[in-house]
Order: structure tokens, then sequence, then C-alpha cells
């Protein structure tokens, strides 16, 4: 029983992390409207939350986010 509950739980675990991180490449991919792989100043415009925190996402100043600085994104 113990081993039952146990893979459940790893399962559940597996399938959260799948949905987050889907959920993190669509909303990236939402806001990427030039498919470059960065979110600039302007795409971020359509996201207020983005927009608030823009300047901290934006890690080395180059005015754009990618996508590894966007995985640090706490709505």
């Amino acid at each position: 029983m113990k081993q039952l509950i146990a893979a459940f739980s790893l399962l559940f675990l597996v399938i959260s992390a799948t949905a987050l991180a889907s959920s993190f490449n669509a909303r990236f991919a939402f806001l990427d409207k030039n498919m470059d792989g960065k979110i600039s100043i302007t795409e971020a415009k359509k996201d207020k939350e983005v927009m608030k925190q823009f300047s901290d996402l934006d890690v080395n100043n180059d005015e754009m986010i990618s996508k590894k600085e966007f995985e640090a994104f706490k709505p």
C-alpha cells in the first residue's frame, strides 16, 4: 500500500511539473510576439505583472527578458 501511495505521489509531482512548464512556455510564447526568444519592453506591456517586474527580471539589463530570466518570474 505504501508503494502505491508513493507511486501516485510521484506521478502527481511529475504531472504538476509538466503542467507548470507548459504554463510557463505558453505565457512566454504569448508575450514573445516576434518569436525571437526574448520579451522586449513593448511585448511585456501586454502583461501587467511582467511589466511590474521587468527591471528585476532583466538581470543583464539588455532591456529584454530571456527564457532563462523569465524562469525567475513570480506572479
